[in-house]
């Protein structure tokens, strides 16, 4: 099988492109900037703003994984980032669809990206499942647009994969690589109370989710991309210090600091639930990193 990836330069881009080319699949890259192939990984130029992809992209693909999308918590929301924020998510994969609708081509499945922000920034006892309707905040509001032209898909693709991902902890990207240097001194990474709840996946199960929707042709819809064990902001602060060696001594940031520093943001800092996995459980796959302990 052949896979093109969009976003696929970035953090979890290629982490998988490196798993699945370990798995023995041919991986094709739209990146905006020239880079030489490396092995079974290709590159391929394209512009979204100007409305370009090397047509020599689609050649023999099979699936198609998108991963666009700019950094939600990169800079404060001001009405232009959020809908650069947006843009950023519905251009790239409406593009990619006039791409594959002009040429004709019918693909097995497109796996595209969504988000737990889908349900709302909110701290309850609720335990979220993928039947749930989406908040009312901007993040729910991006990922139901998200979702929403995703779904256009199912003209070409024989099956739409959405994946509402938790906060991925890896080494080399994301919450973990922006947090590793003030746990490494001791200082207690955790915000406002610290009660609020925070969906994670490690980044080793979640390339292996996306080898998992590739070959499950049973497969399609929504799922939530999470880890079953169900930790605070607390818990995760405590275990990552613990990692370190270090003791949790410090109190937590202040939830005002965060508000004065992020603004609109900051509730999506401070509050977090509990999500199901119930549904891709249910589906046959089965997580490697059950607890946060493990990944870190």
């Amino acid at each position: 099988m052949k896979i093109l990836i969009a976003g696929g330069t970035g953090f979890i881009g290629k982490a998988l492109s490196f798993f699945l080319v370990g798995k023995k699949y041919e991986v094709n890259v739209l990146t905006r900037r020239k880079i030489r192939d490396t092995g079974d990984v290709h590159y391929y130029q394209w512009d979204v703003e100007k409305g370009f992809i090397d047509p020599h992209a689609f050649d023999g693909v099979n699936a198609i994984i998108n991963m666009t999308g700019a950094n939600i918590g990169e800079k404060r929301w001001t009405t232009v980032r959020k809908q650069e924020i947006i843009d950023s998510r519905l251009k790239p994969l409406n593009l990619l669809l006039r791409y594959v609708k002009e040429s004709g081509h019918r693909i097995d499945v497109l796996i595209s990206s969504s988000a737990v922000g889908y349900y709302g920034a909110v701290t309850t006892e609720r335990i979220f499942t993928e039947e749930d309707k989406n908040g009312t905040d901007f993040p729910a509001h991006v990922c139901k647009l998200w979702e929403d032209t995703a779904r256009k898909f199912d003209k070409v693709a024989r099956r739409v994969v959405i994946l509402r991902k938790g906060v991925v902890i890896g080494r080399s990207g994301g919450m973990y690589r922006k947090l590793q240097p003030l746990a490494k001194l001791g200082i207690n990474v955790a915000l406002g109370s610290g009660r609020q709840y925070l969906p994670w996946i490690c980044i080793g199960d979640l390339v292996r989710i996306y080898s998992y929707v590739l070959e499950n042709k049973k497969m399609n819809g929504v799922f939530n991309a999470v880890t079953s064990e169900h930790i605070t902001m607390n818990d995760f602060s405590k275990k990552m210090l613990h990692s370190f060696g270090k003791m949790n001594i410090l109190p937590n940031v202040p939830s005002w600091v965060i508000r004065a520093r992020f603004g609109e943001m900051s509730e999506m800092l401070l509050r977090g639930s509990r999500i199901s996995n119930e549904k891709i459980k249910s589906m046959g796959f089965g997580f490697w990193y059950q607890s946060i302990h493990q990944c870190l």
